[in-house]
């Protein structure tokens, strides 16, 4: 059934290449549906960056590729929104990342000691948020002996940048760490205590989500879609605002005990529940099915066209 299904199905991953263009004219010679997913490259911010180019491009061509697609994958509500927002108006299908659960050691994970370090993972750029978190880390009178560790790759003068803001600010307690791949980034998760991605842009953020996988209660903004980790009882969500920020940093940093350990064991469960890659392919298959006319009922996660 896969490969029947994938016969008739083009699915492009992006916007604003030339390969999109060509992949697309070429699913429609072959007469095959056509599937876009544009993985945050449509969201305001990352809209905003080179944005004049952006803006021609979006008008000569890309709208009109989106347009005629027969459906759009985004990885959250809040990327589903963006696209109305835009005026799109073909189905379009939520379906989250999955997250690779090769190397992580487990639920077990969940009761081990751990070091008292606030981690941010993620690519190093300035949509990150990084130095408003430099900054609500320096508000927090009391960080319970906590380090503030940040890990990722980035440009090597935007690198400096931080480095910089760091001791213009005099935090001692702020380490940054090289980074880590694959397998080896769970040991990043296993061994911290909480998670902060104080984004100013996600469409999915799929650090956020490897994050809970290993049991780390998240702090994260309202740019990013994970609005309902507090109703969860596993996270804070905060405006891209420092002083909010140091807020829930000062809340997090208090959270211990028979506490902390209940918010690891639901931050697991959430994401267990939601991004295991058999799941996340089944959704896929059955999205694809439906396109193809062999499924007479519309799957919950799609929306349907707008007129």
């Amino acid at each position: 059934m896969p490969n029947e299904v994938m016969n008739g199905v083009v699915h492009d991953h992006g916007v604003w290449t030339p390969f999109e263009c060509r992949a697309v004219m070429a699913a429609r010679r072959r007469g095959a549906r056509v599937v876009i997913s544009p993985h945050g490259a449509l969201e305001p911010w990352a809209f905003g960056h080179k944005w004049v180019k952006k803006r021609i491009a979006w008008w000569i061509y890309q709208r009109r590729l989106m347009e005629q697609a027969d459906l759009i994958v985004v990885n959250s509500e809040q990327e589903r929104e963006t696209m109305r927002l835009l005026g799109l108006t073909p189905p379009v299908a939520v379906i989250a990342n999955g997250v690779d659960f090769e190397g992580f050691s487990g639920p077990e994970c969940l009761t081990r000691e751990r070091e008292r370090t606030v981690l941010f993972f993620s690519r190093l750029d300035p949509k990150k948020g990084i130095p408003d978190l430099l900054e609500a880390w320096g508000r927090i009178h009391d960080r319970k002996h906590h380090l503030l560790k940040i890990q990722g790759h980035g440009p090597e003068p935007y690198r400096r940048h931080i480095v910089e803001k760091i001791a213009e600010l005099g935090l001692p307690d702020v380490v940054m760490a090289d980074p880590v791949f694959g397998v080896e980034r769970w040991a990043a998760f296993e061994q911290a205590s909480i998670f902060v991605l104080p984004s100013y842009s996600e469409n999915f953020g799929i650090s956020v989500a490897e994050a809970l996988s290993a049991g780390l209660p998240v702090i994260t903004t309202t740019s990013t879609p994970w609005g309902d980790l507090p109703s969860e009882g596993i996270g804070w969500i905060v405006d891209n605002d420092v002083g909010q920020l140091a807020e829930a940093l000062q809340s997090a940093l208090e959270v211990v005990g028979a506490r902390l350990l209940a918010m690891r064991a639901k931050a697991y469960a959430y994401a267990v529940a939601r991004f295991e890659w058999a799941s996340i392919a089944d959704l896929y298959l059955k999205t694809y099915e439906w396109l193809l006319g062999r499924r007479v009922e519309m799957p919950a996660w799609i929306e349907a066209r707008r007129m």
